[in-house]
């Protein structure tokens, strides 16, 4: 059996080669929207794209991984994501590239309701809540690089040869993945007996954690869809260091996944509720961005516009890891990729909503402050929700023998 290091950090590359080919459009809009002609909201619905086909494929991925087995799906949705970005570089219209975007989104939806349970079945219980947090940080890395690397290799080559290029690193996670990590094995039936689908979709702490994980995830694609465009709202020009800046926020993700992480199982030693960590990094994301409409109205500096996407990043990346550790703590192995690709669906809603209503904002407003404004609205929404959970603000401690 691999140690539970050596899958953490496996999957965290995964991670990142997804993350560099989902980020890579944000950095290579500009370019993009004058080849194509696109406003701000026709840009956005063009964001939006890969989110529709990601969301769609949740339930069927974790419907298969929890039979066919969670690897087999995990390496066949990452072969799958190499393919679309090379499609992504071929495409020629705006049609064509809203249907790769899709492919993109097919391919990566088939990961997280796998790998969130591979790392469940390789993590020991008293570090699951980190666990899940420190291995879902290549997403941020990812985001950091897609951002970074698209603004720059976008100043030297035409933007299609970018996704040609992000079709490389997802081709060694997939080799890497099938020579080192196994498939988890399986649950003993009585672990699962009498746990359909219809039990898992009629859990209500489900969709409680499911409608409260709709803000972050907002917040979220808000800074990675826009976030190069807010600092040219604040004079920032050129691409590349727009690309470079708006980069800041994936660098703040891990240390958000793994503070809050371990804050939330440090809380749940002591007896506190892995929700109340949940609603105060909510609560602070929402705070931030708040902040940070502020700025974009004042037209400020664009180092202040670069700590609030940071801080922002922060708070909202460190829900994952408490939230993960909620579901696997909830559910038995056998059902829990339908039940964290359930989840996941719900959860990005957001995605959608955001960087469409966010671009119309824009177009109506000409600033982006008051889709930031929206954004913390719907943040303090999502602590409200959370604090629903079934379960007690303060739990019985474990007895040590």
């Amino acid at each position: 059996m691999p140690s539970a290091y050596l899958v953490w950090g496996l999957l965290i590359y995964a991670w990142i080669g997804n993350y560099m080919i989902r980020m890579a459009l944000s950095s290579l809009l500009p370019p993009i929207m004058t080849e194509l002609g696109l406003s701000y909201t026709r840009a956005g619905f063009l964001a939006t794209a890969f989110f529709y086909a990601y969301m769609a494929m949740q339930l069927p991925a974790g419907f298969l991984g929890d039979r066919l087995g969670r690897r087999r799906v995990v390496l066949g949705g990452i072969l799958l994501g190499v393919l679309a970005s090379l499609f992504t570089g071929l495409a020629g219209s705006f049609a064509a590239l809203f249907a790769a975007r899709l492919l993109t989104g097919l391919s990566q939806g088939s990961m997280f309701s796998n790998d969130r349970v591979i790392i469940a079945a390789y993590t020991p219980k008293e570090k699951m809540a980190m666990g899940q947090g420190v291995s879902f940080s290549g997403a941020g890395l990812g985001t950091t690089l897609g951002l970074l690397l698209a603004g720059v290799l976008g100043e030297l080559m035409p933007w299609r040869g970018v996704f040609f290029v992000f079709a490389l690193p997802p081709l060694l996670a997939a080799f890497l993945l099938w020579r080192l990590v196994p498939e988890p094995p399986s649950p003993p039936v009585a672990d699962v007996a009498g746990w359909t689908f219809r039990r898992v979709a009629a859990t209500p702490a489900l969709w409680i954690l499911g409608l409260a994980g709709i803000m972050p995830v907002y917040l979220q694609f808000v800074l990675a869809t826009w976030g190069p465009l807010f600092f040219s709202e604040v004079g920032v020009s050129d691409l590349g260091r727009s690309a470079l800046y708006a980069s800041f926020q994936g660098v703040a993700a891990p240390f958000g996944l793994f503070a809050m992480g371990w804050l939330a199982d440090r809380a749940h030693e002591r007896g506190i509720s892995r929700k109340v960590v949940i609603a105060l990094t909510i609560l602070l994301a929402g705070a931030s961005i708040g902040a940070l409409g502020t700025v974009l109205a004042a037209k400020g500096s664009p180092g202040l516009v670069a700590f609030f996407i940071m801080a922002t990043s922060f708070f909202l990346w460190g829900t994952w890891g408490p939230v993960y550790a909620l579901m696997a703590d909830r559910f038995p192995p056998g059902v829990l990729g339908s039940a964290f690709g359930l989840l996941n669906t719900i959860c990005f809603v957001g995605s959608i909503v955001g960087p469409f209503l966010t671009g119309w904002i824009k177009d109506v407003t000409g600033s982006f402050a008051g889709g930031c404004y929206g954004a913390a609205v719907v943040a303090g929404l999502g602590a409200v929700v959370v604090m629903a959970f079934p379960q007690p603000l303060r739990l019985k401690r474990a007895q040590k023998r």
